[in-house]
């Protein structure tokens, strides 16, 4: 990820049973509201909340089942894209 594109929006803290609470301005931007769904991705050190799309889901999903019937695992594709 370019380092201009990288900002922290807020801070926040881990509740009692691992819940976190998103920033107003973040949910507001994203769309996100109460049952929103987002991806948590680890990066290196860094641990990235992605809101989830469902579209691309779906299409991640048809990629890797065209993948699997051609015979390939992902992480043969995957390599191939080194």
């Amino acid at each position: 990820m370019p380092e201009s594109t990288a900002r922290p929006i807020g801070t926040i803290r881990v509740g009692e049973n691992g819940e976190i609470t998103v920033p107003a301005a973040y949910r507001k931007k994203h769309k996100l509201a109460k049952g929103s769904e987002v991806m948590l991705l680890q990066l290196g050190d860094a641990l990235m909340m992605v809101p989830t799309d469902v579209a691309l889901n779906q299409l991640c999903q048809r990629i890797q089942d065209n993948l699997t019937a051609r015979g390939l695992t992902l992480a043969q594709a995957q390599k191939n894209l080194e």
